[in-house]
């Protein structure tokens, strides 16, 4: 195991709460950090900016295309803008806007707010599964996935000193804590979680807990599972994928989201160019999702730990002799 992952997972918090806690630190490192709302501020950042920093936060209503547009333009005046709202109105309702901050390169960091499957209390009207395929095809666009709270914080404040557009996916449920306060994030560079030479797991974002639980039940059967953390879905790091491909010959890629153009269809899309080996994809596929809590969920979607044990020790089968 990583140095820099904790023992147990007992401890577990929203991705959400990591976030704010960046957005806090970062009011009172830089006066050109403004955070934006579609609707209302969920968490600490909201009351602190208001009393703190009044003119630096907006609520603009439940408008998310000018959430965007706004965003967009206090960039170009050198503002560094946090937009908050839904994941599934800002796929639905202002892709358009995104796609023009992508063209034009401008600072704007969007947060996708409730992403992916697992959302307890809502359905499939609210549950988007389709946001890293549609924005990993935009151009100058940074996709980062965070796995827990900790990532999450470290994930907002990378992002907000990186040149140029980012979009983060924070899903709704609280998770278990998995690293410590010191872990190392960086963008474009996967995080190695855990050695192994008999198969990759390669994961992002809620699951990774459930993923890490899977490899050392896999552990007692003597199966040696290696466990690549893609909290940046783009730029991905290809030379990770490559290598690991190499070393273990067989990938099992995890993710709350679908696997069509999802992170299982960017790793195939590098493997099948460059060292094609056998491959599993588990995440959602091609279906909409329906109301029930995260172990629902992941039971009902083949998503959960016995999901990915049983992928895991089927890949590994189909090795190349």
């Amino acid at each position: 195991m990583s140095e820099f992952l904790r023992e147990s997972f007992n401890e577990s918090k929203t991705m959400y709460s990591g976030h704010n806690e960046a957005l806090v630190e970062l009011g009172d490192e830089n006066p050109d950090v403004l955070i934006l709302y579609a609707d209302f501020a969920q968490g600490q950042a909201g009351p602190y900016y208001r009393n703190k920093y009044p003119d630096r936060i907006i609520n603009m209503g439940i408008a998310e295309a000018n959430l965007m547009t706004v965003a967009a333009g206090l960039a170009e005046g050198g503002k560094i803008p946090f937009t908050h709202c839904h994941s599934i109105f800002a796929i639905g309702r202002t892709y358009n806007q995104i796609r023009q901050i992508a063209f034009d390169k401008y600072n704007v960091n969007i947060i996708l707010c409730n992403t992916g499957m697992f959302w307890d209390f809502m359905g499939a009207s609210h549950q988007v599964i389709e946001e890293i395929a549609a924005l990993r095809a935009l151009p100058n666009l940074v996709l980062l996935s965070p796995s827990d709270a900790v990532e999450a914080k470290k994930a907002s404040k990378a992002a907000a000193y990186l040149d140029g557009p980012v979009a983060i996916r924070l899903a709704e449920p609280e998770t278990p804590i998995i690293y410590h306060d010191d872990y190392h994030f960086e963008i474009g560079k996967a995080a190695l979680l855990r050695e192994g030479k008999d198969v990759t797991i390669a994961a992002t974002g809620i699951l990774m807990s459930k993923v890490l639980q899977a490899a050392k039940i896999l552990e007692k059967e003597k199966i040696d599972v290696q466990v690549l953390n893609f909290h940046t879905i783009k730029p991905l790091d290809t030379e990770t994928i490559k290598n690991s491909a190499r070393e273990t010959g067989a990938i099992v890629t995890v993710e709350d989201s679908s696997v069509i153009g999802g992170l299982g269809g960017s790793i195939t899309e590098i493997l099948s160019e460059n060292y094609p080996i056998p491959i599993h994809r588990i995440g959602v596929r091609d279906v909409f999702g329906q109301t029930g809590n995260m172990e629902e969920l992941a039971t009902e979607y083949n998503m959960n730990i016995t999901d990915i044990i049983k992928a895991t020790r089927n890949v590994i089968k189909k090795k190349r002799k």
